[in-house]
């Protein structure tokens, strides 16, 4: 097949791409400036043009296309690029389209950059095309923002809150996108993609405690979160993530066992858990923090 992956060099994007390209797939990645061309992985093909900004330079990245993963990043024009690409994509023939939304958008689609993906699916599933609409939940990779904070200082900041959410890695989400690309069954389907249990602020925060065998503070402040965050993301986007955790400390991100089962059962096996992660962190976590 050849996949079109839009947000290939983020989080889920870096290792769906691999996974694509180990299945022997083609894959061309597209991405909206130059500079990030280098970060695409080696054998998939980068393509550098902005859907908003000059249409004409991103319609033929969509020529010849069978599958489209689309991952649009939050920026100002969210909406109106997941659109633009949705038309795009059909316009172009391609046949089947995944969008990686997110988990708990009942309740969060009020938000800025949670309302954006709201619309795009709307979007989706009148397309004409073959569908499918991933809803991860909070990604454990979110506790890199707090790598600088827990090895210096001893603190975590990730403040989720003790409602809880049902968090999940980035790679599984990938391995699932991958399976949906490249396999029939999934036509028209929402799956929420959630990790093995609910985790609260405290109880990710004793995790981080036993892994670094020392006493770990969880910083509940919103506030000390986005100072960390500040300095790496748009003021706007740094404000709305402030409301987000102030709606999940409220209501949580809550998965179920059904989520859990389907999860399983698509990726053929139990979705790793936080634990898992923290323990690859402790050895994987040599590189420059962000403080």
């Amino acid at each position: 097949m050849k996949i079109l992956v839009l947000g290939g060099t983020g989080n889920v994007g870096t290792h769906l791409v691999r996974q694509l390209l180990d299945q022997g797939n083609t894959v061309r990645v597209l991405v909206r400036n130059a500079d990030r061309a280098s970060l695409v992985a080696s054998g998939a093909e980068a393509v550098v043009a902005d859907i908003v900004g000059d249409p004409d330079s991103a319609r033929g990245a969509f020529v010849g296309i069978d599958a489209v993963f689309m991952l649009n990043a939050a920026f100002v024009y969210e909406t109106v690029e997941g659109l633009m690409a949705i038309w795009m994509a059909k316009s172009a023939g391609v046949a089947r389209f995944v969008y990686q939304s997110t988990h708990s958008i009942g309740h969060l689609h009020h938000l800025p950059h949670l309302g954006s993906k709201l619309a795009i699916e709307e979007a989706l599933k009148v397309s004409g095309m073959s569908y499918t609409i991933l809803r991860p939940n909070h990604f454990f990779q979110n506790d890199e923002y707090s790598r600088y904070a827990l090895l210096a200082h001893g603190t975590y900041l990730n403040p989720i809150g003790t409602v809880g959410c049902w968090r999940v890695d980035v790679r599984d989400i990938a391995d699932a996108a991958a399976i949906i690309l490249t396999n029939e069954g999934h036509d028209g389907k929402t799956y929420a993609l959630v990790g093995p249990e609910n985790l609260t602020g405290p109880q990710c925060t004793d995790t981080w405690s036993q892994a670094l065998g020392r006493p770990i503070k969880y910083e509940d402040d919103i506030s000390q979160w986005q100072a960390v965050v500040k300095p790496y993301l748009d003021a706007w986007v740094v404000e709305d993530l402030g409301y987000m955790f102030e709606e999940i400390k409220k209501h949580g991100m809550l998965g179920n066992s059904e989520e859990l089962a389907t999860l399983t059962g698509l990726l053929g096996r139990p979705p790793r858990s936080h634990t898992d992660y923290v323990a690859e962190c402790i050895t994987n976590w040599q590189g420059p923090a962000v403080n």
